[in-house]
């Protein structure tokens, strides 16, 4: 029998629409009427969840185009060629010398202790005003003899001026050689990070999810642990610090070194540009770190606002980047700058304040990815998962852990290939 005796055309019904609300429904909180609810229907909840997590840590894709290199411990280092010549510099003012017609004339330099290490006798320097002279001596710990070509004088040098290298130089019938040198190498070396992240269910709980579940809420549970894992690579990879944390209990651990602060340790060319003087500041650094082969690629890594910025700057539409294969296929655009090939890869995740300071959303990596290698401990698998047993299976344990692990670090070989800018 009826609880509830009406008229109908009465406006505050016990039924209709308005009171026909399953439990827990937003529209009783929503109301200042409070409607009815009622166990008779349910929730309409869509059963596939949206993922609404952003997809540009995809670019570890590409990083990870290279394969792993393996290494036997959680600590590696690895050698680094130099260039083989630097330029030298002046440490102290020196007067010019006048032409002396039909004989050279000489002049004593001071220089840098750095640039003592790197010169030697029958090496032919150029002054800052393109002026020749040979290295004709060493007459003292920071002091060199030039000589002039004949009939020609040498200018005035003031401190910090740099004098480039042309080439050494020898006479028919010497008795001795002049130049010695090997070759020079930087060492570097970087950690292997670890990565751990899990999640327990309770048997009784995990079993009433499986039973009554309105979603596939487990099956993103247990995806999102991986994609969180996955943002953990692309975070550390491009910004980690190398170094030792103390965590938890005591226990030591040691922290890779990212691409970003291995920029920073190096020296990388940098530029702080605003909006306006970004055309000239990325073709200045382009040109100055162009160490690789004619028509050779790097790649732009940035938020899609600060790659905009070149599709503005580069009026045109931008060419289809085809890599060598197609596991790193992602539709990405390249520009051209002379000989030399620039891909736009979009990295919404450097605004994510989440992940990288307020800073990294005007940040602008270009990349020679040539030189960038992800590093993996040989023996174990650089991504891995499982689940622990519970009561079910004999373990005294009346739940579940459900983990995803990993490793990672990287080998960035001449960083100084590379440049970075912050615009402001």
């Amino acid at each position: 029998m009826s609880q509830y005796t009406y008229t109908p055309g009465n406006g505050n019904l016990p039924y209709g629409n308005r009171n026909t609300n399953p439990q827990g429904a937003n529209y009783g909180t929503d109301s200042v009427y409070s409607p009815e609810e009622t166990n008779l229907i349910m929730k309409e909840i869509r059963k596939t969840i949206f993922d609404a997590a952003p997809a540009q840590y995809n670019a570890l894709k590409l990083l990870f185009e290279k394969p792993f290199i393996e290494k036997g411990s959680d600590e590696f280092e690895y050698l680094e060629k130099t260039f083989g010549r630097s330029p030298l510099e002046a440490n102290a003012n020196v007067g010019a010398v006048a032409a002396v017609p039909g004989s050279a004339v000489t002049q004593t330099v001071t220089l840098t202790a750095t640039s003592m290490k790197r010169v030697a006798k029958d090496l032919i320097i150029i002054y800052e005003d393109g002026t020749h002279g040979v290295v004709q001596g060493i007459p003292g710990a920071t002091t060199i003899t030039v000589s002039s070509l004949k009939s020609q004088g040498l200018p005035a040098v003031t401190t910090g001026q740099i004098f480039a290298i042309q080439s050494t130089i020898e006479s028919d019938g010497m008795d001795y050689f002049s130049h010695y040198d090997r070759l020079e190498t930087i060492t570097r070396y970087n950690y292997i990070q670890f990565f751990m992240r899990a999640k327990r269910w309770a048997r009784v709980e995990m079993q009433k999810y499986i039973n009554m579940g309105t979603t596939d809420y487990l099956e993103h549970d247990k995806q999102e642990k991986l994609k969180q894992l996955r943002i953990d690579f692309f975070n550390s990879f491009f910004n980690g610090v190398r170094g030792e944390f103390t965590i938890s209990n005591g226990y030591a651990a040691k922290s890779m070194g990212g691409i970003y602060p291995t920029m920073l340790s190096a020296g990388s060319a940098f530029s702080n540009p605003t909006v306006a003087g970004l055309k000239a500041a990325f073709e200045s650094l382009a040109f100055q770190t162009n160490y690789k082969a004619e028509g050779s690629t790097r790649f732009i890594y940035a938020t899609d606002e600060m790659l905009n910025l070149f599709s503005e700057i580069y009026k045109q539409p931008g060419l289809r980047y085809e890599p060598m294969n197609e596991t790193a296929n992602l539709r990405l655009k390249r520009i051209e700058l002379g000989s030399m090939n620039f891909v736009l890869v979009p990295c919404e995740l450097f605004k994510e304040k989440s992940c990288f300071e307020a800073s990294w959303a005007r940040r602008i990596l270009v990349l020679d990815q040539d030189s960038i290698s992800p590093v993996k401990m040989k023996g174990l698998p650089q991504l891995e998962m499982g689940e622990t047993d519970n009561r079910s299976k004999g373990s005294r344990e009346n739940f579940t852990d459900f983990w995803v692990g990993g490793h990672l670090s990287l080998e960035f070989n001449n960083p100084v290939g590379s440049f970075h800018m912050l615009v402001q």
